[in-house]
């Protein structure tokens, strides 16, 4: 193996990431999307007072599911980072 199937392969992973980035952009955009358009029909529904809704619970589970998910995209991101990292250091020791 030599430098430039390396540099080769690196670009492919770096378009997989780019377009994996994208659809994982685009899927929670569309889920963002039907989040505010059911709280959206929550609030007409209680304005016309068909349901009653308890706002304060309902702010509490959406904080945490924000949370949650915030959590998780940093973890991801150290663990990205970390394996790209050992990934290069483990090459550039193995051709050495």
């Amino acid at each position: 193996m030599n430098w430039q199937d390396i540099i080769v392969d690196m670009g492919y992973a770096g378009f997989a990431g780019f377009v994996v980035g994208f659809a994982v952009r685009r899927v929670l955009n569309f889920f963002l999307l039907l989040l505010g358009l059911y709280i959206l029909s929550l609030m007409w529904l209680s304005s016309k007072g068909i349901v009653e809704v308890n706002w304060g619970q309902a702010f509490v589970l959406f904080k945490g599911m924000f949370e949650g998910f915030a959590e998780f995209v940093q973890g991801l991101i150290r663990k990205l980072a970390f394996a790209g990292s050992f990934a290069v250091g483990f090459a550039l020791g193995f051709r050495a």
